[in-house]
């Protein structure tokens, strides 16, 4: 029985299609999930949100964690593990714009994620993900974070790229 955290962060649109999808893997794992706006409830315990410093502990004691592909994946991964990600599509009312889509086919190429684009799939993607990480966090690692600095010299770059020339 793995310990599994679903999350599909703090924006407004619902992500039914996710939420719904976790009711298999609650009978068989210690599942919780962070709903959102979400209007599907499912069989384990939820809230709709949780405070930040509360999902990073649920992150750090999570065997699996599974997220929306937005902020969330860079955030597992920073706590040295492999996000499954699932992208917010347009189409489906789950977000503005096709942002996540693209960044996932992004990142599945090189990044250390699992990507699943069909929910049905979620529960093998969960049962296999142990050893998947393993490989994952030895094969793709995370990238260190910016540094202020790093942010600074880049945001400058920016700026004199972006200013009018005299």
């Amino acid at each position: 029985m793995a310990r599994i955290l679903v999350t599909v962060g703090m924006g407004p649109w619902p992500f039914d299609r996710l939420i719904g999808a976790v009711a298999p893997l609650c009978t068989d794992h210690e599942v919780f999930a962070q709903t959102g706006t979400a209007t599907v409830r499912p069989p384990c315990p939820h809230r709709t949100f949780v405070p930040f410093g509360e999902l990073q502990e649920r992150i750090g004691t999570a065997d699996v964690v599974i997220t929306q592909a937005g902020n969330t994946v860079r955030l597992v991964q920073r706590a040295r593990k492999i996000p499954i990600a699932v992208a917010r599509q347009a189409g489906l009312g789950e977000m503005s714009n096709d942002h996540q889509v693209r960044y996932l086919r992004m990142e599945e190429v090189s990044g250390p994620v699992v990507a699943v684009w069909d929910v049905a799939r979620l529960a093998g993607a969960a049962a296999g993900h142990g050893a998947r990480q393993t490989r994952l966090l030895r094969e793709r690692p995370v990238a260190p974070a910016a540094t202020p600095a790093h942010i600074i010299e880049t945001l400058d770059s920016v700026c004199a790229r972006l200013a009018p020339q005299r």
